[in-house]
C-alpha cells in the first residue's frame, strides 16, 4: 500500500542554529519565533494582519525573506512535507494547520509558536527501508542544509521527495537497468571461461578488492586452493575455486573451514557452474560466489574488458 504524502517540500530550521530542535523532536512539533507578531494573529493564521508587524520591526533586506517565511509557516502548512537537517541526517514530517503559541514567547528552550506533527519526525523513508543519512543523499537534496534563515522552499525538492518516498530518478533507473543488463551478459561470459582463466579471474577480483595471495600451499592445507590476506583488516581467508560443485562439495569445505577458524577469518567458495542451489550457514562467514555474484564483482571492479578479451 502506497502512503500518500504532500507533493510539496519546505525546509525549516527549528530556531537559530537549530537550538529548538531538541524540544521540537521530543514533542513532535515545528518551533519558530516572530515574537513581534501578536499571538492571536498567529493562532488565527492571519498572515495579512501579521505582515505589518514584520515590516515595522525588520530592516528592508530582511522584510521580504521574513514575510515569505512566516507565510509558509502559518498559511496551510499541512500542504507541505517539512524537512530539517540534524545529526548528519535529514528529518521529515507533516503538520496540521493549527498554530499554538507560548505564553512566555520564545526562550532558549522553545519557540514563540509551533505546529504539531501529523506524521512524526522521521529520519527514514516513508516505507522505512531507507535511512536518510546526509552522506547517502543526492547532492540537490542536501544543498539546503546550509540555509541560514528559518524557512525556504528548497531548490532540490524533487530529489528530496524521491528520497523520502524511496524512489529512483528516471536517469538513475535507466543506468541501473543498463548495468543489470550488462551484468547478465557478463555472467554468460563467465560461464564460457576455461578452468585456468576462471581461477585467474577470481585471483584478479581478490587482488582488486584488497586481498593478496600469501603463497603456495602445502601439507595439510593442500585442499585449499588459495590463502589470501587483507592487510587493512588484518584478516586471512581461504579461497576454494571450483569449476563445478554441488551442496555436498560446499559442505565438505565448510567443515574444513570450521575446523581452522583459529587461522581463517572467512572462506570464499567460487564456483564456475554450480550444481543446484548452493547455500552457506548463517553462523559462519562463508561467501559463495556463483556466476551472478562474480558478474557483479567483475562490473564493479572494472574487469569487463579483461573478461571480453579472454573469451
Amino acid at each position: 500500500m502506497t502512503v500518500s504524502i504532500p507533493n510539496s517540500v519546505r525546509y525549516v530550521k527549528n530556531g537559530p542554529g537549530g537550538k529548538w530542535w531538541k524540544v521540537a523532536h521530543a514533542n513532535q512539533q515545528i518551533h519558530a519565533g516572530w515574537n513581534d507578531v501578536p499571538d492571536h494573529l498567529l493562532r488565527a493564521g492571519n498572515f495579512d494582519a501579521a505582515r505589518p508587524y514584520i515590516e515595522r520591526s525588520r530592516d528592508a533586506g530582511a522584510v521580504t525573506r521574513d514575510v515569505k517565511a512566516l507565510q509558509m509557516l502559518i498559511e496551510r502548512p499541512s500542504e507541505h512535507v517539512w524537512i530539517t537537517f540534524e545529526d548528519r541526517r535529514m528529518w521529515w514530517c507533516t503538520v496540521g494547520d493549527q498554530v499554538e503559541t507560548s505564553a512566555e514567547c520564545q526562550t532558549e528552550d522553545h519557540g514563540h509558536f509551533w505546529l504539531t506533527c501529523k506524521r512524526k519526525w522521521s529520519d527514514r523513508s516513508v516505507d522505512g527501508k531507507r535511512h536518510l543519512l546526509m552522506s547517502e543523499l543526492p547532492g540537490p537534496a542536501t544543498t539546503v542544509s546550509g540555509f541560514r534563515a528559518t524557512v525556504c522552499e528548497p531548490k532540490g525538492w524533487q530529489a528530496i521527495l524521491r528520497a523520502i518516498r524511496n524512489e529512483e530518478s528516471p536517469q538513475a533507473a535507466a543506468v541501473r537497468q543498463a548495468r543489470e543488463a550488462y551484468e547478465r551478459a557478463v555472467a554468460k561470459l563467465v560461464a564460457e571461461l576455461g578452468e585456468k582463466d576462471f581461477e585467474l579471474l577470481v585471483d584478479l577480483i581478490l587482488s582488486r578488492d584488497g586481498w593478496a595471495r600469501i603463497g603456495p600451499l602445502a601439507g595439510s592445507m593442500a585442499d585449499i586452493d588459495t590463502e589470501v590476506e587483507n592487510r587493512s583488516s588484518n584478516e586471512i581467508a581461504f579461497v576454494q575455486v571450483k569449476s563445478k560443485a554441488d551442496q555436498g562439495v560446499l559442505d565438505d569445505y565448510i567443515e574444513r573451514f570450521r575446523g581452522q577458524r583459529d587461522r581463517y577469518a572467512r572462506m570464499i567458495f567460487a564456483v564456475h557452474t554450480p550444481q543446484g542451489k548452493l547455500s552457506a550457514p548463517t553462523d559462519l562467514p562463508v561467501h559463495v560466489w556463483n556466476q551472478d555474484r562474480i558478474a557483479d564483482l567483475v562490473v564493479r571492479l572494472g574487469l569487463g574488458a579483461w573478461l571480453e578479451k579472454r573469451v
